[in-house]
């Protein structure tokens, strides 16, 4: 059986967000580069896009369909997770 590729990361957290703002878990924030550490729960600056935790996972997935295909698919597909209402 295949197993699914591995997700998107970054071995160096101040490499990947260098001149961008980011979000990570509270344990990692100060690997972040630039002081671009943000509390926010889902943060997009350009092709950048991240989270702070697991629990952002639907944020997360809604940040990346955006970007992708569109706000308005973006929040079809929410609302058919029952995410939005």
């Amino acid at each position: 059986a295949r197993s699914a590729p591995p997700p998107p990361t970054c071995s160096s957290p101040m490499a990947c967000s260098r001149g961008k703002k980011a979000t990570t878990c509270a344990s990692m924030a100060g690997l972040l580069a630039d002081g671009g550490e943000c509390e926010n729960r889902v943060v997009v600056d350009g092709n950048v896009i991240t989270s702070r935790s697991p629990g952002t996972a639907m944020e997360y997935a809604a940040a990346v369909v955006e970007k992708m295909m569109g706000r308005d698919e973006a929040r079809r597909l929410a609302e058919g997770l029952l995410f939005l209402s």
